[in-house]
C-alpha cells in the first residue's frame, strides 16, 4: 500500500497537482497569534511544503515528512533557494517513529491517519501546539465529495481524541476554501503543560 500511495502522489505532483499552492492552510494562518518562534515544527504529510515554508520564513525550524519524493524535491528546492531551515524526510508515516516530546508545533493538514494520534501526542512537547485541519464526513454526506470515508473525521471525533488538550479553536462544518466549498474539521489545541503525553 505504501508503494502505491507513493507512486500515486508522485504522479500527481508530476502532473502539477498542488504544485503552485503557495499560501499555507488556513489553520496555520489562524494560529499566528499563538505561534512563537523560534522552535521546532513537525509538518506531517507536508506535500510540496506550503506550510513548512511559511513557518520557516517566520523563524521556525521545520521537519517536513511525506511519502512523495516528488513533493519533497519541490520543497527542498524552494527551501534551499530561500535559505530556510526546512529538513525534508521521505517516509511512510504509518511506519515512521516520532521522537518523544521533540516538537513545539505539529501540523496535520488535509491528511488523516488515526494510528498517528498517539504518536502525535507523544511527540508534542508540554505546552506545544497542535494544528489540525482535515476532511470531515460533511465532505461526503453534504457535498458529495469523493473522499473515502476512512479518511474523513466523524462529528466530534477529533475533539474526543485530544479531549485533555486546551482548545484554542475548534470548528466543524462547510468552509469556503480557494478550491471551493469543503467539509472540514479545524482545530488549534495546546498540549497541557503537565501530565502524561498519552
Amino acid at each position: 500500500m505504501a508503494r502505491e500511495d507513493r507512486e500515486r502522489w508522485d504522479q500527481r505532483y508530476r502532473a502539477g497537482d498542488w504544485a503552485d499552492l503557495r499560501e499555507p492552510a488556513r489553520i496555520v494562518l489562524d494560529a499566528e497569534a499563538w505561534l512563537d518562534p523560534p522552535g521546532l515544527v513537525l509538518d506531517l504529510a507536508c506535500g510540496a511544503g506550503r506550510n513548512s515554508l511559511h513557518l520557516a520564513r517566520r523563524g521556525f525550524s521545520v521537519v517536513a515528512v511525506d511519502i512523495s519524493w516528488e513533493g519533497l524535491q519541490r520543497l527542498a528546492r524552494r527551501s534551499r533557494e530561500r535559505r530556510l531551515s526546512v529538513y525534508p524526510i521521505h517516509a511512510d508515516l504509518d511506519r515512521f517513529a516520532l521522537p518523544t516530546g521533540a516538537f513545539d508545533v505539529i501540523i496535520n493538514a488535509r491528511f488523516l491517519l488515526r494510528s498517528l494520534f498517539p504518536k502525535i501526542r507523544g511527540a508534542l512537547r508540554a505546552g506545544g501546539l497542535l494544528l489540525f485541519e482535515t476532511f470531515s464526513t460533511d465532505e461526503i454526506d453534504v457535498l458529495g465529495g469523493d473522499i473515502r470515508r476512512p479518511f474523513a473525521l466523524e462529528p466530534g471525533e477529533l475533539r474526543a481524541a485530544f479531549a485533555d488538550y486546551e482548545l484554542l479553536l475548534y470548528e466543524e462544518g462547510i468552509f469556503d476554501e480557494p478550491e471551493g466549498e469543503r467539509g472540514l474539521v479545524r482545530m488549534i489545541a495546546r498540549r497541557p503543560a503537565a501530565g502524561p503525553a498519552t
